[in-house]
């Protein structure tokens, strides 16, 4: 009965609001300035970094058939939830995990990912609702991007290592020093166009991997993501007062580029050689005690 109702809403959704729904829904994804913790995925969705949540807009109009205005509001929202569960699927669908891997990639090669992402799309919580005057509906609907339930944790059980890899050693041109206690690491890409991917790289300017997915704590990656992408002045307040997750006292190395369509950063040996050394007295590299300063 479920999947009749839910066939007859998203044809009425498609047939009766067509052009409307583009319309509205383009309008409301698109036409304030996006925060800078906030990126765009798809025409109706969003990925908010900062809030670690995934969000997408759905539109419904009163369908002709109603019998009163009351069934017409209710038919309107059903359409609209519809709606958004659409979005909501494709702009997950389009996340960049990896530089070469988005979420679809993931669902085209394992039906369990496929099932889960499919899951959480239904338990969507609804976050803003909006009867319009003229007797349309719009609602947004949302998913945690991390923690238990979230979508990091279904990608997390799909592509995790049976262990975490252990990280390199400094280079033979590196010269040991006393190094203070570290809690982490800060990469600074200011005035970098990074492109940012739940699942970034780091190497180093030989092509050496200092910072990956394969080198975490998998509990870590769920409960918060590999690294903090600081955009925003509270952002960058926080890492001046110690409260980011690279806490007080990080290791800041500047970025010397990028590479794969932006998402994986590039720093020197020097930096990297240091960054190892650093790791190898307090291990904050595993725990994801990593934050891209932009």
């Amino acid at each position: 009965m479920f999947k009749k109702s839910l066939f007859y809403f998203t044809i009425c959704t498609l047939l009766l609001t067509a052009l409307p729904l583009t319309a509205g829904a383009t309008t409301a994804s698109t036409q304030n300035v996006l925060p800078a913790s906030v990126d765009q995925v798809g025409a109706y969705g969003s990925i908010n970094w900062e809030q670690g949540v995934v969000e997408a807009i759905g539109a419904g109009i009163p369908s002709r058939m109603a019998k009163s205005p009351a069934q017409a509001r209710l038919m309107a929202r059903r359409a609209a939830i519809v709606n958004a569960q659409r979005n909501l699927l494709e702009t997950i669908e389009g996340i960049k995990v990896t530089a070469e891997t988005t979420v679809q990639n993931l669902e085209t090669t394992s039906d369990t990912v496929r099932t889960r992402i499919t899951g959480i799309v239904k338990g969507a919580k609804i976050a803003d609702e909006q009867l319009l005057a003229d007797g349309s509906y719009q609602i947004t609907l949302r998913i945690d991007l991390f923690g238990r339930g979230g979508l990091t944790e279904i990608i997390t059980d799909a592509i995790k290592p049976a262990a975490p890899a252990p990280l390199p050693m400094p280079s033979a041109a590196y010269t040991p020093v006393v190094l203070p206690v570290y809690t982490g690491l800060v990469v600074d890409v200011t005035g970098l166009p990074v492109t940012r991917a739940l699942s970034p790289v780091i190497y180093d300017d030989t092509g050496r991997i200092i910072y990956s997915y394969d080198n975490l704590i998998p509990e870590y990656a769920v409960s918060h993501g590999m690294l903090d992408y600081l955009c925003t002045p509270e952002d960058r307040r926080s890492l001046e007062l110690g409260q980011s997750r690279a806490g007080t006292a990080p290791l800041v190395v500047k970025a010397a580029g990028l590479r794969d369509n932006n998402i994986n950063i590039i720093i020197s040996q020097a930096a990297a050689d240091k960054i190892l050394a650093a790791n190898a007295q307090d291990n904050f590299l595993p725990k994801a005690m990593v934050c891209v300063k932009q």
